[in-house]
């Protein structure tokens, strides 16, 4: 999938965001394991903390640890910001 021209790396969109997963870059193993964890285009992501080195992210009704590389993976189109 082709990404999309608003779209951002998760990593860059900071704690309390509401997004969307527009794709995934990277290689196919890496696609292939992030959407064994749930990340498909489509769904809402949502960062809950980051510690400087990964994320903590909401994906559906679960929480996440990601690092950087594997949250640079991550495109997504902002829907809201919350508070931060």
């Amino acid at each position: 999938m082709q990404p999309h021209n608003q779209s951002i790396p998760l990593m860059y969109v900071g704690q309390g965001v509401r997004t969307r997963l527009v794709c995934i870059s990277g290689s196919q193993r890496t696609a292939y394991r992030l959407a064994e964890l749930g990340f498909v285009p489509g769904i809402e992501v949502s960062v809950v903390a980051d510690s400087g080195s990964a994320l903590m992210v909401a994906v559906g009704d679960a929480r996440l640890a990601l690092g950087y590389p594997l949250a640079q993976a991550l495109l997504v189109t902002v829907l809201e910001k919350g508070a931060s």
